[in-house]
């Protein structure tokens, strides 16, 4: 009797059991190489998206202050999720909407191109989905894969701005919105740049080399009295006289936290002793917290300048020229404590954080 028909039979089960085996092989894998580039893909996305929500944020509370309208910030997350980290249009999806600082799990409404922001919006959430091509699970049938992330931040005063953190010099929110736009500004304390450019008609356009400069119009030498019983029983740097010049906030900064929306008192300062005082305050400490500013009515038929917000930069000075150069420091928040609720006072450092 033969056994041929056997062996064919075990042959075709070796084969079965074998494509079986290799079927199982690719899915691990599909498993392992595809797991391991979606978890890549998830943590890329991620970064992404917290970088488009701080970026949007920090743009969300410029227009609110020059009536722009969504398009910027959808303009500015598209910018940074293309250029800044290679999300390719074709493959991804997002969405930006509104938030509060009070709620930022709480949608507010989406940004609109065509729409302001609303009144209360403090910051934007940026949800964002990518879609990749797969390697080995395609031939399970299953070609690309989708991993998302959200992210939400927000802005306003996080904490305490006290001591040597501040300095005198106010700046504008117009101001402001030249330093989130370059990164940069240098401030014309004594018109010194600005001397040969006194010719050009009122609206016309700055020359490039100029473009970054801050004249008095959006910046002020301001006081902190009234922010402490008394004043100590010395100037700013080494001379024992008080003067009421600014020399002494530029060296001491103010002893006690300052509330935002109080009016800050606006000096003349003496230039000479100003010069000097902040030669010495960057020689000692770069860093410095700026109050930036509205203009109120004072209830006289003239203007206030109102603490709105701070910022944190860091300093450098160009003695020939007068010229105070702030950069940005997106991330930098001065010591202190955060202030109690229910407290109806805010104080301290603005800055825009990402809600984890």
């Amino acid at each position: 009797m033969s056994l041929q028909p056997s062996r064919r039979r075990a042959d075709g089960q070796s084969l079965v059991i074998v494509a079986l085996a290799f079927v199982l092989l690719v899915a691990f894998l599909g498993l392992a190489i595809d797991g391991a580039n979606a978890f890549g893909q998830r943590r890329r996305v991620s970064i992404a998206a917290d970088a488009a929500s701080l970026a949007a944020t920090r743009v969300l509370v410029a227009i609110k202050s020059d009536g722009r309208h969504g398009q910027v910030i959808n303009a500015t997350i598209r910018e940074f999720l293309v250029t800044d980290h290679s999300i390719a249009a074709a493959t991804s999806t997002w969405q930006a909407s509104y938030v509060t600082r009070d709620a930022p799990d709480t949608i507010i409404g989406p940004v609109d191109d065509l729409l302001d922001p609303p009144t209360n919006a403090s910051g934007v959430q940026v949800d964002l989905h990518v879609t990749f091509d797969t390697f080995f699970m395609r031939v399970m049938g299953q070609p690309t894969l989708t991993v998302g992330a959200t992210s939400t931040s927000t802005y306003g005063a996080l904490g305490t701005a006290i001591g040597q953190d501040i300095v005198p010099l106010g700046i504008s929110d117009s101001a402001m919105n030249l330093l989130i736009d370059k990164g940069h500004i240098r401030v014309d304390l004594r018109g010194k740049i600005m001397d040969g450019y006194s010719s050009l008609a009122p609206g016309d356009p700055l020359p490039d080399e100029v473009s970054d400069v801050v004249t008095d119009a959006n910046f002020a030498h301001v006081s902190f009295s009234g922010t402490q019983d008394q004043l100590p029983n010395a100037n700013g740097c080494q001379n024992p006289n008080v003067h009421e010049n600014l020399t002494f906030w530029w060296c001491n900064g103010s002893l006690t936290q300052i509330p935002l929306g109080r009016n800050l008192p606006v000096l003349d300062p003496n230039w000479g002793d100003v010069n000097s005082a902040i030669i010495y305050r960057i020689h000692h400490q770069t860093t410095a917290v700026v109050p930036v500013y509205v203009q109120v009515p004072d209830g006289h038929g003239g203007v206030a300048l109102q603490l709105a917000y701070f910022v944190a930069v860091d300093m450098s000075y160009n003695v020939g020229k007068s010229a105070l150069t702030m950069t940005l420091l997106n991330d930098y928040v001065s010591a202190g404590s955060m202030i109690g609720e229910g407290s109806g006072v805010e104080t301290g450092v603005w800055a825009v954080n990402l809600k984890r």
